[in-house]
């Protein structure tokens, strides 16, 4: 039983009315309420005796009606309204009788889409069934459905041709019948742009549907998200021109709007433990020319790696997923007792689905370096594929995911290499929520180089670890292979792991701690290296800033190192 207290204001005297329902409740509760007029009105300051006594008479009323939705069309509804002083108290037991329950239902599918399968199954999924209460927001409910379904089929003049919804409430009982038509199917046909910004062949590579496919609304929406995400235009709108429908053929028009202005610039100051203080410049042309090609550059100084790059990118033959890459590469990076001048030059394919990705080219590498005492140069063409698969709930915060990658990489001596090496790497990361505001978090990493000597390899083609997204506790490519002097010079085989805890404190605050372990060796014995620690996690829009203090535990001493990280969960 719920009370309500309504005190309203009169000339010279305060009336208190208080209003009791028994015998309902849930949704049926709700709309009895929603429809009592002697309850919607307990706002009102000028209500009177006189005005409640006349509400108090429509309540049985309102009651009918509130209950008759959802197949209640015979209840018995007991009344009283008391007064005490100037205290008035409507009390309403309602019994809601027995239900009416639907009999017959006949619901007949005409029209060209009387064979279509969708249709057949949605008729055959209609929410009301014989033997069910009768519920008549439900078919309303399922009569919308079946309309929007046919519009997404492409069937535009779909509609109930016959409908009648007979309730009999001396029996308790409904029949429904319905005969929805179809119609015709609405296809689509020809996508034009009034601007030529994109040449046409390119425009219809990034068409979510072909002509003569079913015309879906939907289908419109999604071509707009597409071609918004080019980032070739200041503004897009896409419109289905039903009116201008030929031979049931719905033709689409492309409005495109290009940028102000086409080149972009950006700047960056950052800081990571691995690189250090860096700086960053950006410049893009996010619209080279009609063919779809984009060019970018990027300039970037730190205290540990300097480095510019040129990209040329051109739209493949699915242009939302796959594209044609060219790269200019110059590379000047150290690291403990390791220098290395790198410049590189590739062309590479790249498949990038919702899930998938996939790649393969060619690279032509040329590296001078030095390690330790030692110095050498390098010039390969090295081959690769790589390919690799994201599951998750959020790319950027994860409840639940898992991101696996392979990668295979080489080079034959005297095909412009000057060795032959073979060089896979798999890579996984798993994260899973098991209890709510916990994380545990789970990553590794194995590579294998098969090369008759890991000193015929430059420094940027072997393995190392230790750093930031490896084995925390100790400094960045620290751990691998020593020469007789002590300096890490990188090994063959690679294995890595981790896991972590984390506790979300708040929306934007976290607590995590961690155990990792990695070894980077020219054999195969597995003497692992052990970080452990603890950090703090403080979320932005774009990903996690993640500050972790660990110990290097298998060293002695046990030394402390602070990484700092920023990025998304997978």
């Amino acid at each position: 039983m719920v009370l309500l207290t309504l005190m309203p204001v009169a000339a010279g005297a305060t009336v208190h009315l208080d209003v009791a329902v028994k015998g309902v409740s849930g949704p049926l509760y709700k709309n009895v309420m929603a429809r009592l007029a002697i309850n919607l009105q307990k706002n009102n300051e000028r209500l009177q005796p006189k005005a409640i006594k006349r509400l108090h008479r429509q309540a049985k009323a309102d009651i009918q009606s509130a209950l008759a939705p959802f197949g209640y069309y015979n209840p018995v509804v007991e009344s009283q309204l008391k007064k005490d002083g100037e205290t008035f108290t409507a009390m309403y037991t309602i019994d809601k009788g027995p239900p009416v329950i639907v009999g017959d239902v006949a619901l007949e599918l005409t029209g060209q889409g009387s064979n279509n399968v969708q249709l057949v199954q949605g008729v055959a999924a209609f929410p009301v069934k014989k033997g069910d209460i009768l519920n008549q927001e439900v078919y309303e409910q399922g009569k919308k459905q079946l309309i929007y379904l046919a519009r997404g089929e492409g069937f535009l003049d779909a509609g109930f041709t016959e409908r009648a919804l007979r309730i009999h409430t001396q029996t308790n009982s409904a029949a429904v019948h319905l005969v929805f038509d179809s119609g015709r199917q609405y296809v689509f046909g020809t996508t034009t742009s009034t601007r030529n910004i994109l040449n046409k062949d390119l425009l219809d590579r990034y068409l979510p549907y072909k002509p003569g496919d079913a015309y879906n609304p939907a289908k419109i929406f999604e071509l707009q998200s597409i071609l918004y995400r080019t980032d070739y235009f200041s503004r897009v709108e896409v419109q289905g021109r039903t009116r201008r429908a030929t031979d049931f053929r719905v033709p689409v028009d492309v409005q495109l709007t290009a940028p102000e202005h086409l080149n972009k610039y950006s700047l960056g100051l950052g800081y990571a433990t691995d690189t250090g203080i860096k700086g960053k410049v950006d410049w893009s042309n996010r619209l080279f020319n009609s063919e779809g090609h984009k060019i970018s550059s990027s300039l970037q100084l730190s205290q540990f790696e300097n480095a510019i790059s040129l990209r040329y990118e051109i739209p493949g033959s699915e242009p939302r997923y796959n594209k044609l890459i060219n790269s200019l590469t110059y590379q000047d990076k150290q690291w403990n007792d390791t220098n290395t001048t790198l410049f590189t030059a590739s062309v590479a394919h790249e498949y990038a689905g919702p899930r998938y990705t996939l790649g393969g080219g060619v690279e032509l590498r040329d590296e001078v370096y030095d390690i330790g005492s030692t110095s050498g140069a390098s010039t390969l063409l090295v081959p690769s594929f790589k390919a690799g698969m994201v599951l998750a709930d959020d790319i950027l915060y994860t409840r639940n995911g898992l991101q696996t990658s392979v990668g295979f990489l080489g080079g034959v001596d005297g095909l412009v290499s000057d060795v032959n090496f073979l060089q896979t790497t798999v890579n996984g990361k798993a994260i899973v929520t098991p209890l709510k505001d916990w994380r545990v978090i789970g990553r590794g990493s194995l590579g294998v180089t098969l090369v008759d000597s890991i000193d015929k390899l430059p420094p940027s083609l072997r393995f190392y670890t230790g750093g930031d997204s490896s084995v925390r506790g100790y400094s960045y490519k620290s751990i691998g292979t020593e020469d007789s002097s002590g300096t890490v010079i990188g090994g063959r085989y690679l294995v890595v792991g981790s896991i972590e805890l984390e506790r979300v404190v708040t929306e934007r605050w976290s607590l995590a701690t961690f155990w990792d372990v990695g070894t980077a060796t020219d054999d195969l014995s597995l003497d692992f290296s052990q970080g452990a620690g603890a950090g703090v996690r403080f979320r932005l829009p774009f990903g996690q800033i993640r500050l972790d203090l660990a110990s290097a535990v298998t060293e002695d001493g046990y030394p402390l190192h602070v990484h700092i990280t920023v990025g998304g969960d997978l």
